[in-house]
């Protein structure tokens, strides 16, 4: 699931200079096929929208450590602040998607081993390694691609801000990614692919609508949250 890509980045963050733009993003989870595109103006301000077949209409807001949900219900738009009331907003379908949910999340790597192969994914070159790994104790092994290129690191940064920020507020995820920790921060690597799990399609650095990143303006009072999640 993208959940794997997206917690493996999560520890990645490094400082330097950094310039704002799109990746958009396509995958495999749990037997469906998505897609999920970022934005982003620096590595702590982007906004993320994946979409699957029956989801709600809805998107991830990040800045200044703070992450909201932003989705539309019987024709309002709806803010939730993770920080807030983050086991409800878990079960919102824009979540589903990127793999945040209730489920305790064990992942640890194994070990890492380049394979000597070259592989080129949205016209960016990358190594690819045998990644072997577990989830909840269950072993599995994945190729990895991971490139050099800048703008592949600077979007891994951007993602993994994200997560890092959700990971605060959660208590079931336990992530052990020493070894690509190393990896990644001493080389700026960014990442291409994960098996059929995570692959970028296109990535593109350029300014962005500011106004894209701000909370949209709402007067609409959440109702019973119980009822509501129930019909998301």
């Amino acid at each position: 699931m993208l959940k794997h890509i997206l917690y493996f980045t999560l520890p990645f963050i490094t400082y330097s200079a950094f310039a704002s733009g799109i990746a958009q993003f396509s995958g495999v989870d749990g037997g469906e096929e998505y897609t999920l595109k970022l934005e982003y103006l620096d590595r702590n301000t982007s906004r993320i929208d994946a979409n699957k077949k029956g989801d709600v209409n809805s998107y991830l807001l990040f800045k200044e450590k703070q992450a909201q949900v932003i989705a539309e219900y019987q024709g309002n738009t709806l803010v939730i602040d993770l920080a807030n009331i983050s086991a409800m907003a878990q079960n919102l379908g824009v979540m589903s998607v990127l793999g945040i949910d209730s489920d305790t999340l064990q992942i640890d790597i194994i070990s890492m081993q380049a394979t000597g192969k070259k592989e080129k994914i949205a016209d960016i070159e990358g190594e690819v390694y045998k990644l072997s790994w577990s989830r909840n104790n269950i072993r599995q092994q994945d190729e990895l691609v991971l490139s050099k290129n800048n703008q592949a690191w600077e979007y891994t940064e951007a993602l993994a801000s994200a997560v890092d920020t959700i990971n605060s507020s959660s208590t079931s995820i336990n992530v052990k990614a020493d070894l690509l920790l190393g990896r990644i921060s001493k080389e700026k690597l960014g990442v291409l692919r994960l098996g059929n799990r995570f692959r970028l399609v296109s990535v593109l650095n350029k300014p962005d609508d500011p106004a894209r990143f701000n909370t949209p303006d709402t007067s609409f009072t959440i109702p019973d949250l119980g009822g509501l999640l129930e019909n998301l």
